[in-house]
């Protein structure tokens, strides 16, 4: 069972006029273009190296183990 991660947002700053915007990690993934709240210039949300990828995999991958290790946990007791 993964954990729908995409729909979580993060903040940053405009290169342009330091605005603080919003996008989800779902937007970050897919390269996707925002249009800044303040200035109103394109942002190319860049996943650098796949990074924001590699993370949310990553996070599953620990949710998914910690699951199976409460599962053996609770067998263990019966």
């Amino acid at each position: 069972m993964s954990l729908d991660l995409g729909n979580i947002r993060i903040s940053f700053k405009c290169p342009e006029c330091g605005f603080t915007n919003n996008a989800t990690l779902n937007q970050v993934q897919q390269g996707q273009t925002i249009i800044c709240s303040g200035c109103h210039a394109n942002i190319k949300l860049i996943d650098k190296d796949a990074g924001t990828k590699r993370a949310t995999e990553r996070i599953n991958q620990s949710f998914d183990e910690l699951n199976d290790t409460i599962n053996r946990f609770n067998r263990s007791q019966r």
